[in-house]
This record gives structure tokens, C-alpha cells and sequence, in this order.
């Protein structure tokens, strides 16, 4: 009897590629019901919601902690996060050069 493969199963419909964004900050969260919370957590939801699929983006802070690491960083502006009072400076980790 032969194998059949993924491949050619009749159910199998053409996938989109994974495209994921991805939003740091850095701060003290707190732990509640196995979960982190706070502004920390917050802002960096925040931040990921203004990246584009494969990018990086990450708070001023985490770009100050990369300091001297070797990573490259472009400067993508303030962000008005909701519910913050001033607006977060930016950045895209350059993580494809």
C-alpha cells in the first residue's frame, strides 16, 4: 500500500506565510494569576500594535539596555500609545542586515 503525504491530501489548502510583530518595552510588570501585567506590558502591546508584519519595534528603554551589543536600531519616531500621558519614542530592531 502506498504513503500518501501531506502534500496530497484533498483538504490541504494554500497557507499564507507567518507574519509576526513584535512590541518591547522594559520595566517591573507584576505576576497575577500566572500572568505579567502593568504600564510595562501595556506599552509594549502598544508598541507592537504600530509595527508591520516582521518587524521589531522597541521603546527607547530596551534600545538604551542594547546599548554597545551590536544591534542596529532605526529610529521610527514618538508613538501616542493610548491611555499614556507622553508619546514613546521608537524603534526598528534592523534584524535582516
Amino acid at each position: 500500500m502506498g504513503r500518501a503525504s501531506v502534500d496530497d491530501s484533498p483538504l490541504r489548502t494554500p497557507v499564507e506565510p507567518l507574519s509576526i510583530r513584535v512590541g518591547l518595552n522594559a520595566g517591573e510588570p507584576f505576576e497575577e494569576d500566572g500572568d505579567l501585567r502593568g504600564a510595562t506590558v501595556i506599552l509594549a502591546s502598544r508598541i507592537a500594535a504600530n509595527a508591520e508584519g516582521g518587524e521589531i519595534l522597541v521603546a527607547d528603554t530596551v534600545r538604551g539596555l542594547c546599548s554597545g551589543k551590536g544591534f542596529l536600531f532605526a529610529d521610527r519616531g514618538e508613538v501616542v500609545a493610548k491611555r499614556f500621558e507622553e508619546p514613546v519614542r521608537v524603534y526598528e530592531v534592523r534584524w535582516r542586515e
